[in-house]
C-alpha cells in the first residue's frame, strides 16, 4: 500500500515536471505543435515505432511531442504525463491519440486514429454507447476505409455531425508489411482481451486447444496473450487459470509464450491463427495471407449483437468458424491439408481497405490539412 502511494506521488511529480517543460517549450516555439498521446499504459510500446515512423513524415515545420504513462520511455520528445494533467497544457494546436482519451489540452483540435483495422466490436455490448459518446469528443476520426465508415455510422449509430470521419487507410498495415514469412510450421493462438469480452473469450479454452494441437499434430505453438492481459501472465495480478496454464506449459519446448511488443516475427513464423473475436485476425490475415480459425464459444450471442458487422460477415472469407472444441480438430486438419484455400478471398477483402501502401502519406496529408 505504501509503495503504491509512493509510486503515485512520483508519477504526480513527473507529470508536473512534464507539464511545465512542455508549456515552456511551446511558449518559445513559433511553429505549430502536435501532441500525440498514448493513454493506454499496457498498449503503448506496441504502437510507438509505427506511430513515430508515420509522424516523422510531417517534417520540421511542426513541433511533434509524445505523451505517455510509461516510466521506461527515455526517448527525445516523449513525456511522462498522466491524462488528467492534459487539461493544463496550452497552445497545443493538434491533439492525436489512437485509443480514446477523456481529457484534452485547452482549445485544441482533436483526432482519433482508430486502432482497429476492421469494425470489430468497440467494447463489450454493455459499454458500447458509453464508448461512442467518448469518441464524440473528438473533432476527427480516422478509419481504414469507406466501408468501415459506413459500418461505424450504421452499426454504432454514429450520427454526430460535429465529428468528421475520414478514410485514411491503415498505417500499421503498411508499416508491418515489410516482414518476411518463414516456412516454419507452427500455430499462433491470439485471443482478444478477456476482460473486455468475457462472453466471447477463448482464454479459458486455451488448455484444451493446446492439447488438441499437441495430440493431433506435430506443430509447435505460439501463445500470444493480448497486451492488456500481460499483467496476469507476469504475475502482477492473480488469475488462477492463467497460473495453472503457465505452470503446465512454461517448460514445454513445443510451446512458446510471446509477450513481445512487435508481433511481426510470430505472425511470420506461423501457418495459421486461432483466435476469438480479436481484431488482430484480419491484421494477421492481411499481412500473411494465412487463414484464421475463429473459435466462437458463444456464437448465438455474438450473432445477435454483431451480425451486421463486417467483422462477423467476413470471418468465413479468411478462415473457419468453429463453436466447440470437438469441431476444432477437423478444422485444423482441413487447413493443414489446404493452407492456401483462402488466399484468393483474403486478397479480395484486403483490397477493400483504402490506400494500401499509401496510408501513411494519406494520414499525414489529412493531419496537415487539419492543422
Amino acid at each position: 500500500m505504501q509503495l503504491n502511494l509512493i509510486s503515485k506521488f512520483i508519477n504526480f511529480l513527473k507529470s508536473i515536471y512534464s507539464l511545465i517543460k512542455i508549456n515552456i517549450l511551446i511558449k518559445f516555439k513559433s511553429i505549430k505543435t502536435i501532441l500525440f498521446y498514448f493513454p493506454r499504459k499496457d498498449l503503448t510500446l506496441k504502437d510507438t515505432d509505427y506511430i513515430t515512423d508515420m509522424m516523422n513524415n510531417l517534417g520540421d515545420k511542426f513541433l511533434i511531442l509524445y505523451g505517455h504513462k510509461l516510466n521506461k520511455i527515455k526517448t527525445k520528445n516523449f513525456y511522462f504525463i498522466n491524462e488528467s494533467f492534459l487539461r493544463y497544457l496550452y497552445n497545443i494546436d493538434l491533439f492525436i491519440s489512437n485509443y480514446i482519451c477523456d481529457v484534452f489540452p485547452q482549445n485544441t483540435k482533436k483526432i482519433y486514429i482508430h486502432h482497429s483495422l476492421y469494425d470489430t466490436p468497440l467494447t463489450g455490448k454493455k459499454n458500447e454507447k458509453k464508448t461512442i459518446n467518448r469518441i464524440k469528443k473528438y473533432d476527427y476520426i480516422f478509419l481504414s476505409s469507406k466501408r468501415m465508415i459506413k459500418s461505424f455510422i450504421n452499426i454504432f449509430r454514429f450520427n454526430d455531425k460535429k465529428t468528421k470521419i475520414i478514410s485514411t487507410g491503415y498505417p500499421r498495415l503498411d508499416y508491418f508489411n515489410k516482414f518476411k514469412k518463414k516456412k516454419t510450421k507452427c500455430i499462433i493462438i491470439a485471443p482478444a482481451n478477456f476482460l473486455a469480452y468475457p462472453d466471447h473469450t477463448i482464454i479459458y479454452f486455451i488448455d484444451k486447444i493446446i492439447e488438441i494441437i499437441k495430440n493431433n499434430t506435430r506443430l509447435k505453438i505460439i501463445f500470444r496473450p493480448h497486451p492488456a492481459n500481460r499483467i496476469f501472465f507476469n504475475k502482477k495480478k492473480k488469475n488462477n487459470y492463467v497460473e495453472k496454464l503457465l505452470s503446465k506449459y512454461s517448460n514445454d519446448k513445443s510451446i512458446s509464450f510471446d509477450y513481445s511488443e512487435d508481433y511481426s516475427k510470430s505472425y511470420g513464423d506461423s501457418t495459421f491463427m486461432i483466435t476469438d473475436l480479436s481484431s488482430t485476425a484480419f491484421t494477421y490475415s492481411f499481412l500473411t495471407y494465412n487463414p484464421v480459425i475463429f473459435f466462437s464459444p458463444n456464437e448465438k450471442l455474438f450473432k445477435k449483437n454483431y451480425k451486421n458487422l463486417n467483422h462477423f460477415k467476413d470471418r468465413k472469407k479468411i478462415g473457419i468458424v468453429v463453436n466447440s472444441i470437438q469441431s476444432l480438430d477437423k478444422s485444423i486438419k482441413k487447413l493443414l491439408l489446404n493452407p492456401n484455400k483462402f488466399i484468393k478471398s483474403i486478397k479480395f477483402i484486403r483490397s477493400k481497405i483504402d490506400f494500401i501502401g499509401k496510408s501513411k502519406l494519406k494520414t499525414i496529408g489529412e493531419i496537415k490539412k487539419i492543422i
